[in-house]
């Protein structure tokens, strides 16, 4: 796992799939599917973008979510609990099934991720919601995100995307030197089973510096 193309590719995985993990909707229970797509790819990781997510979905019931990505090395999960403030991060890297638990501490002191919010007049329909824009700069005034959200489904994030009006159907990120857009192609409205905010079978329990020693790093 030191390749450090590889690495640099979980890591994406991670990061983008977490900037999703941490949402409660109180008055929407269903699915959410997301296209992925990268533009700009840097030479070096052309070769590796058949390795990379292509979809993510998103199953909400009251203050619990459930992200999924999966793409060829395996299926990456991460579950939140708003109420119990904890949650878990699950990984199948080809075969090797890993578990980081999300304690209440590390719950509670992550930053948020929008800070400043400039929304904007310009609207789209995106899988059948109407949405509206807005624009994500850092403490420091500069460009970090565009996206557009819907307030048909109730945002009540307390992490990632706080403050803003409604939830995110279409935004697109920097990561690595790796653009991705992210946007909702399915919305569903049904009922979700709580199993599928329960651990999986088969997961080793590690940390997260286990986890940046078995990519090569915290050494």
């Amino acid at each position: 796992m030191k390749n450090p193309l590889y690495k640099n590719i979980f890591f994406f995985i991670v990061f983008s799939l977490s900037t999703f993990a941490c949402f409660a909707q109180g008055n929407f229970e269903g699915k959410i599917k997301y296209a992925i797509s990268y533009s700009d790819l840097p030479a070096e990781m052309k070769n590796y973008e058949a390795m990379m997510p292509k979809e993510m979905t998103i199953m909400l019931k009251g203050n619990k979510s459930r992200v999924e990505q999966s793409q060829m090395m395996g299926k990456n999960v991460i579950v939140t609990d708003m109420d119990e403030k904890n949650g878990f991060v699950e990984m199948d890297m080809g075969g090797q099934k890993l578990r980081m638990n999300i304690t209440t501490k590390e719950f509670e002191t992550e930053e948020n991720v929008l800070k400043n919010i400039e929304y904007l007049d310009e609207t789209k329909t995106i899988a059948g919601y109407p949405c509206k824009k807005a624009i994500v700069k850092d403490d420091g005034g500069a460009f970090l995100m565009t996206l557009f959200y819907t307030e048909k489904i109730k945002n009540q994030a307390q992490k990632e995307f706080a403050g803003l009006k409604g939830f995110p159907l279409e935004y697109s990120m920097s990561q690595n030197n790796i653009n991705m857009e992210i946007s909702a192609n399915e919305i569903s409205e049904e009922k979700v089973a709580d199993a599928v905010f329960t651990k999986s079978e088969g997961y080793q329990d590690i940390t997260q510096e286990d986890l940046q020693k078995m990519m090569g790093g915290g050494q």
